[in-house]
């Protein structure tokens, strides 16, 4: 459980911080500079030069391991943190030792440093004292402000608070107050809807909300399980083998917390997946051997909208169709303006996250619109799933 008390706030003026941030971002993007993993740190550095700091950015891109890899180099990040930050960036081509010490000393204070990919060192996946020992070296405090690393049991991540003082940053917070809202006491009612395709990899999660959720829709190539397992035919539609046990064990445990599953009841099919295809709105009663489910239906997504807009709490872990492939994006982009309008209104608080999701909810335009939309991937699902994330425990967050 998320104790929101124990975060540490940096407000110290004229220190040299060390601040870890997830940049870990596509770098053949011609958008690079409109990434959010980008855009959303400005928070925490307008802040620190508020405070007069010597910031110090530590990231990594890809998985170097260990070796030095120039098409990972940090330093392809220059232009686009220039011009989200609007500052000067100087890149020094290391991130410790005595010469990376002497060179942040010569930089005047008002430039932010980024120092090259700490995934350069073994040390760093190693979680290995000396290496993180190094890092402390070059700063005053450090700052974890890297959410979506924060599942990682690493040097940058965790073994660092050994060494020096340790704090949250901002986009770290907001993540923790909004997923908290989530985690530990959601306004009811509260619906989760669940997509993605294997349910071996969500039934912690599902387990884990089901203690707080009134309601959770399977939607995806896990409801295609679901649907098979209750003795549906599901035709050629994607679904996992082996995991009736899961599914059962997923029924109990929602019945014995009085939290419903809804699955959909009709659905967009076609025999593949294709845009140019002719496709069937089918009831899941009533599908063939030929059938590849591919969105939920419009009863489905009628069904879904009622749901959500007698809810006070939505979040939001998956699309229910193919979204990138019209017109199988319907029900999404629906459901996406959906509780957009909601909570425009004032009606219901909306939480999101997952690449896919968050792609969806920019597809329909409305991310914006959205109360709170998680950086986390990996890290988002550790912690939904009531795992102890390193990043945390070592803030003793969790």
């Amino acid at each position: 459980m998320i104790d929101l008390s124990r975060i540490k706030k940096f407000n110290k003026s004229e220190k040299v911080v060390l601040i870890r941030f997830d940049l870990n971002v596509p770098l053949d993007s011609d958008e690079l500079h409109k990434s959010e993993r980008i855009i959303r740190i400005k928070k925490t550095i307008t802040k620190l030069l508020s405070l007069n700091s010597k910031i110090i950015i530590l990231s990594h891109i890809g998985r170097p391991k260990g070796k030095v890899v120039d098409t990972l180099s940090l330093k392809q990040l220059i232009e686009p943190l220039k011009k989200a930050l609007n500052n000067e960036v100087v890149f020094i081509s290391d991130c410790i030792g005595p010469k990376v010490k002497q060179k942040i000393s010569d930089i005047d204070s008002s430039k932010i440093i980024l120092l090259e990919n700490c995934r350069f060192y073994k040390g760093e996946e190693e979680n290995d004292s000396s290496f993180a020992k190094s890092l402390s070296e070059i700063a005053d405090v450090y700052i974890n402000d890297a959410f979506a690393c924060s599942h990682r049991a690493h040097a940058s991540i965790s073994a660092i608070t050994k060494f020096l003082p340790s704090y949250c940053g901002e986009l770290l917070i907001d993540e923790l107050e909004n997923l908290n809202k989530i985690i530990t006491d959601p306004d009811e009612p509260a619906i989760t809807i669940m997509g993605g395709s294997k349910i071996s990899t969500k039934i912690s999660i599902i387990k884990n909300l089901s203690k707080k959720m009134s309601s959770i829709a399977i939607c995806g190539g896990m409801a295609n399980s679901f649907i098979a397992f209750n003795g549906n035919e599901i035709g050629a539609s994607l679904a996992e083998e082996n995991v009736n046990e899961e599914i059962e064990e997923i029924y109990n445990y929602s019945n014995e917390n009085d939290c419903q599953i809804i699955l959909p009841s009709d659905a967009s099919v076609a025999p593949k997946l294709d845009p140019d295809i002719n496709f069937a709105i089918k009831k899941i009663d009533g599908l063939n051997s030929s059938d590849m489910i591919l969105d939920i239906g419009p009863i489905s997504t009628k069904d879904l909208k009622e749901v959500i807009s007698n809810s006070k709490t939505v979040f939001w872990n998956g699309p229910p169709g193919v979204f990138e492939v019209e017109p199988f994006n319907k029900a999404t982009i629906e459901i996406a303006n959906h509780i957009a309008d909601l909570t425009s209104a004032g009606k219901i608080q909306s939480f999101a996250g997952g690449g896919d999701t968050v792609a969806a909810i920019e597809m329909a335009g409305v991310k914006e619109k959205f109360t709170y939309i998680s950086t986390g991937g990996g890290a988002l699902l550790e912690l939904l799933e009531g795992k102890q994330l390193p990043g945390l425990v070592s803030q003793n967050i969790l």
